[in-house]
């Protein structure tokens, strides 16, 4: 079972298994207040199953009357003339052999003795307010409903459960690459934050958080720092989402230096709550947000939906395109105007996807589908890395043309779409790079 169904089914389970001790309470109170069985009624009313039990001693408990001595009140039954307890009068009844009578009775039924007319001292019992069926019926009907909403806010909680990557770096390594993505001045707005915090609080931990819509969803950016506290195997590190948000672990242990600094991207559904602990023990943890990325992490900005005039935004280290004839490379090129590169990353952002029941992902009848043969493939790599010919920090795009329509094969499927309707001025632009 995930981590995130884990708490729901387990408050589902122990409900189901302590309400029927309840409804057994309630009626046992209730059968013993109106002198009836309460033991066996209680027993009959908590095991019966879907609450028929129950059910059947509603329609039977009103045989039994529930009344009080106004007195005292002591429990006492219609037939009691006198409270047991305090020794309240509580009908009339006849003077000579005590027998109940009614108050408009002249004559005794059994003695025959003359009754008065007036008894002045009787105390008429009292029956108090039925609240124990108004908590068992409310009982009955907010548990179920409170289980039926648990359970859809747990199975709401499974459609979106993101994804969390981590990085730890020191210091100095943090520097270094920041300086290789061009980012100086977020590096110096780092250690102006670093300068400015209480070093002597080994047992808090700080992070900034930035906060990035891509379009679709918003990302999270964290740059947490613990004082003397590392762990270079990531084991201890996860996110998890529950009916109670998304929580972001990070287990550490003490390392004795001024400890390191983590990188973490979530694309969680709400913004995630952090639990750190250092050495075993949970440790707070300070978090500030800010308006830029803290983190050695590159943000691809979708590139269609910048603004005319735009700067400092992130582009590829390097875009090349292959051309594809017959299934086979006969020639590649480097891009090396940035305009160029622009419009194609444009070219690309703005391509919709195409739903999966469009023809060119085929059709359980054979027909539809794509043919790739002749066409282009895009190469973007956001880092270079020349050893490896395929790496995390790359994406590749296939265009080609069928009949009479432009397409794109994107190798970063959204909900399953592969396939993207490209424009057709785009596929020329690759074209004319091989004229």
């Amino acid at each position: 079972m995930s981590t995130i169904m884990t708490i729901p089914a387990m408050i589902v389970l122990a409900l189901i298994i302590i309400l029927p001790f309840i409804v057994g309470f309630f009626v046992y109170r209730d059968a013993r207040q109106r002198d009836m069985n309460a033991l066996l009624w209680a027993f009959v009313a908590a095991l019966v199953p879907a609450f028929m039990g129950l059910i059947i001693y509603f329609l039977v408990r009103g045989n039994y009357a529930n009344l009080r001595c106004p007195q005292c009140g002591t429990p006492v039954k219609e037939s009691f003339t006198v409270c047991p307890k305090c020794g309240a009068k509580l009908r009339p009844s006849c003077p000579n052999c005590k027998a109940p009578v009614e108050s408009d009775w002249k004559v005794c039924p059994l003695c025959t003795t003359p009754l008065p007319e007036i008894q002045t001292d009787i105390q008429v019992p009292v029956r108090p307010k039925d609240r124990t069926g108004w908590k068992v019926l409310a009982v009955i009907i907010l548990v179920p409903t409170f289980l039926i909403v648990l359970l859809i806010l747990g199975l709401t909680s499974m459609s979106y459960t993101g994804s969390a990557s981590i990085q730890e770096l020191s210091r100095d390594e943090y520097y270094a690459e920041m300086e290789a993505l061009s980012q100086e001045e977020t590096a110096e707005k780092v250690q102006e934050w670093l300068d400015g915090l209480n070093q002597e609080e080994t047992r808090s931990a700080h992070a900034l958080r930035y906060d990035y819509y891509n379009g679709s969803n918003t990302e999270y950016y964290f740059l947490v720092y613990v004082p003397g506290g590392g762990d270079s195997s990531h084991s201890g590190f996860g996110q998890s989402t529950s009916i109670f948000g998304t929580t972001l672990k990070l287990e550490l242990e003490p390392t004795g230096n001024d400890g390191t600094l983590f990188n973490i991207m979530s694309s969680a559904e709400n913004v995630p709550n952090l639990k750190i602990t250092l050495g075993g023990e949970r440790i707070p943890c300070n978090v500030d947000t800010v308006d830029f990325n803290p983190t050695a992490y590159y943000i691809v900005p979708q590139y269609d939906e910048l603004e005319p005039g735009a700067a400092d935004f992130f582009m590829p280290e390097r875009i090349s395109v292959v051309h594809i004839v017959g299934n086979s490379n006969v020639g590649s090129v480097e891009i090396q105007n940035d305009d160029l590169a622009f419009d194609i990353l444009v070219g690309i952002d703005s391509a919709p996807y195409l739903d999966l029941e469009h023809d060119i992902y085929g059709n359980p009848d054979g027909s539809g589908g794509y043919d790739f043969k002749d066409g282009f493939e895009i190469r973007i790599e956001y880092q270079t890395h020349d050893e490896l010919l395929s790496h995390a920090d790359m994406i590749t795009c296939l265009v080609f043309e069928q009949d009479g329509s432009y397409y794109l094969i994107d190798d970063r499927p959204d909900n399953g779409r592969i396939f993207r309707q490209i424009d057709e001025t785009v596929y020329h632009e690759l074209e004319s790079l091989f004229e």
